[in-house]
């Protein structure tokens, strides 16, 4: 891996790097400044270290393994394509790729619903199996969350993304808005608004701290 040359973004990077205890775990500030100067053992570290919980996220928004797991390639290798953007917040990743793990979801539920539309518009083959009753199936196993997943799509993305970091996460709103590069007024305001939305779409079925991940 190359790009020593690159001009990167990171936030107390150095510092983190600088200040690593012999006996204490690197930081994921120090850990990508040696994976983006050509270690490759570093960038696996991070890997291991946040795979699972960026599956987490990803399945717990489009509900598919597969899916999920295309979401978890797709995060990681946006992150080494954008890796002199990357922002870390006290050292840490895990911010930012709760951001990116969110637009990719975003991305891939909109290409999911293009195609069921377009399977809609075709005629099912006469002994083929109803894949509707598999997906209510699931709904109803899973109906309180089919109800947040509903309402959170009368959010806007921006809304979305702060949902997942305050609410569902539960990262302070410094944290969130470092990794969103906004002002921590901005988030407040959209959490407002968002938590606001979410209280009319669901009712008294939920309260909004009660939102699962």
């Amino acid at each position: 891996m190359s790009g020593s040359k690159q001009r990167f973004h990171f936030r107390g990077a150095v510092a983190g790097y600088a200040g690593i205890a012999m006996d204490e775990s690197p930081s994921d500030a120090a850990l990508w400044l040696e994976a983006v100067s050509g270690t490759e053992s570093s960038f696996g570290v991070i890997y291991d270290r946040y795979r699972r919980l960026v599956f987490r996220k990803a399945y717990g928004r489009v509900q598919d393994v597969h899916d999920a797991e295309d979401i978890v390639a797709m995060v990681f290798l946006e992150a080494w394509r954008k890796r002199s953007d990357v922002r870390f917040v006290d050292g840490s990743l895990r911010p930012w790729l709760l951001v990116v793990t969110v637009n990719v979801s975003l991305n891939r539920q909109r290409t999911n619903r293009r195609y069921r539309r377009l399977l809609s518009k075709l005629p099912a083959g006469e002994h083929a199996p109803d894949a509707s009753t598999t997906v209510h199936d699931r709904i109803e196993r899973r109906r309180s969350a089919a109800d947040i997943q509903r309402a959170m799509t009368k959010l806007t993305a921006a809304e979305q993304r702060i949902v997942e970091l305050c609410l569902v996460e539960e990262l302070p709103l410094a944290a969130a808005a470092a990794a969103l590069d906004i002002p921590v007024g901005t988030v407040k305001s959209r959490l407002h608004r968002a938590r606001q939305r979410l209280r009319v779409e669901l009712g008294a079925t939920l309260s909004v701290g009660e939102v699962p991940s």
